[in-house]
């Protein structure tokens, strides 16, 4: 975001409210996949459109772990993203210094 001064400001509280819920993000993933588990060892279907029904409930529980490791890239990213923007900020304030002020 522009200020009045020219300078460009980053505000990361988006970033730092996202990184403070991740444990909760997971936490409820983790529960859907489990619940969903629970459902399926309470079928007891024998019959025809059984096997085809445990295969394509298969394929959603593979597509549930790869949305599990999504959000786990996603949670790793915004850490990375975040202590790439604190290096940064830390750099350019280095660089930036006001040579007035006393070190």
């Amino acid at each position: 975001m522009a200020s009045s001064t020219g300078f460009n400001v980053v505000d990361t509280r988006v970033i730092d409210r996202c990184i403070a819920k991740r444990a909760d993000f997971v936490r409820r993933y983790d529960a859907i996949s489990a619940k969903y588990g629970e459902v399926l060892s309470k079928i007891e279907w024998q019959g025809q459109g059984a096997d085809a029904f445990f295969n394509d409930a298969n394929i959603v529980r593979t597509n549930l772990k790869g949305i599990g490791d999504i959000l786990a890239t996603m949670c790793d990213a915004l850490l990375d993203i975040r202590s790439v923007y604190e290096s940064t900020d830390k750099a350019l304030a280095e660089c930036n210094r006001n040579p007035e002020e006393k070190s």
